[in-house]
């Protein structure tokens, strides 16, 4: 039902149509049969999480940066189920297009794609996972299932979106207008059954808001992820790979 409300949709800015896109390949992928488990996802979903906070726990601890990189870490990657979200989204579909303004529309067409990307990827992850591990993801599996997927070009893809998401969000994130607009739409979101949209997009402009030298942030960030991506395809396990232990994590 939402696919063709989605696709019947009549779009005319560049930003709209890249959205309109975006969200019908996410539809499409959402609704293909997987074939892994839910749990095996979500114990991956959880891993990665933990991961990123692990490697990058200096700005992670840090005051000026932790609300955004919790946003990051937990929102993006994350064991929980977000199909609620993902219907909210695709159900106002046609009254984003023509309420949002276009650059807006092109950062919400940014987060989809890298939505759609990161499960895609993931995705394949846990196939190869599935054939190494029977469920306790140790580092070894994990570079060893990360490099079977030979898809280096899209994982550095998904760290390009990952950095010009955290950009743009962070510009919109101190625009008065935009936050005004979430402050008096809460009650609004909630009759229209709409929380869980709203919520997500509330967390993420507020921690947004808070942080300061964001581009510093996301480019060391993107930088410490690609030298972590050449290591596992060169076949080595990075060092805070070995050091890092998911049982004592926390946030």
């Amino acid at each position: 039902m939402y696919r063709q409300r989605i696709a019947d949709t009549r779009t005319k800015h560049p930003a709209a149509k890249r959205l309109q896109q975006a969200m019908l390949h996410f539809h499409d992928f959402r609704h293909k049969p997987c074939a892994t488990s839910h749990e095996m996802q979500a114990k991956l979903a959880l891993w990665q999480s933990k991961r990123l906070i692990h490697t990058h726990q200096d700005f992670y601890h840090d005051y000026r940066y932790h609300t955004g990189l919790q946003f990051l870490f937990n929102d993006l990657y994350s064991h929980q189920d977000f199909s609620e979200r993902d219907r909210d989204l695709e159900r106002i579909f046609p009254k984003l297009v023509k309420l949002l303004p276009s650059k807006v529309l092109d950062t919400v067409s940014i987060m989809v794609e890298l939505n759609l990307l990161t499960q895609q990827l993931d995705q394949a992850l846990c196939e190869q996972l599935a054939k190494r591990t029977d469920g306790h993801i140790t580092p070894e599996a994990y570079c060893s299932a990360y490099q079977a997927c030979d898809n280096q070009a899209d994982r550095q893809r998904q760290l390009s979106l990952v950095h010009e998401a955290g950009l743009k969000l962070e510009r919109y994130a101190h625009s008065q207008t935009i936050m005004f607009a979430l402050r008096i739409s809460e009650g609004p979101a909630e009759m229209a059954g709409l929380s869980a949209l709203y919520n997500f997009l509330k967390r993420g402009f507020s921690a947004f808001h808070s942080m300061q030298d964001v581009a510093i942030l996301m480019e060391t960030i993107v930088q410490r992820e690609h030298a972590l991506l050449q290591q596992i395809f060169d076949g080595l396990i990075p060092n805070t790979f070995t050091s890092f232990i998911p049982e004592q994590s926390h946030d």
